[in-house]
C-alpha cells in the first residue's frame, strides 16, 4: 500500500502519518477480505485479585481514611473465601473456577450464582457458562504469596 499526498511543510496531519506508517500484512489483508472479526470477546474473562490477608488495594481520602482502615473493601479473593463458608457448592471449587458458576457484582463486591447457563448435575439452581477466571501474575520475589 502506498499513499502519496501534497501538504504544506508545517501541517501535522495525524491521519496521513498513520496511513503512511501502517503496514498491512497478507494475513491481516486476507482476514479482512473474508470479513472475519478482528477482535472477539468470547469467552468472558474475569480478572481475579491475588493478595495477602488484609493486603488488598485501598483507595481513601482524608474524610474516610479511618473507616477504610477499619473495614477494607472486599475483593474477588475475599469474596471467594466468604462464599466458600456460606455456599456448599462454592466450597467444591478452586478460585479460578468461580467465574464459571458465579458472577461478580461490582456494586456490592460479592459473587452471585449465575441465573442462566447449563444446569450442573446434582446441584439444583447452579448453572455454568464458559466464563474464565484469570489471576493476576505474582512476581517470584513476592514469595509470601506462594
Amino acid at each position: 500500500m502506498a499513499v502519496f499526498g501534497i501538504a504544506s511543510a508545517n501541517a501535522n496531519d495525524e491521519i496521513s502519518n498513520f496511513q503512511m506508517g501502517r503496514y498491512v500484512s497478507t494475513n491481516e489483508a486476507l482476514w479482512r477480505l473474508l470479513s472475519f472479526q478482528i477482535h472477539e470477546r468470547y469467552p468472558t474473562v474475569v480478572h481475579l485479585a491475588v493478595h495477602l490477608e488484609n493486603g488488598q488495594r485501598v483507595y481513601f481520602t482524608e474524610a474516610n481514611a479511618a473507616q477504610r482502615a477499619e473495614r477494607p473493601p472486599s475483593t474477588t479473593l475475599t469474596s471467594f473465601f466468604a462464599m466458600c463458608e456460606a455456599d456448599p457448592f462454592a466450597a467444591t471449587l478452586v478460585y479460578v473456577e468461580m467465574p464459571k458458576y458465579y458472577t461478580w457484582n461490582q456494586s456490592t463486591k460479592k459473587f452471585q450464582r449465575r441465573k442462566q447457563g447449563t444446569p450442573v448435575p446434582d446441584w439444583p439452581q447452579v448453572f455454568s457458562t464458559d466464563a474464565l477466571g484469570r489471576m493476576y501474575t505474582v512476581h517470584p520475589r513476592n514469595d509470601e504469596c506462594f
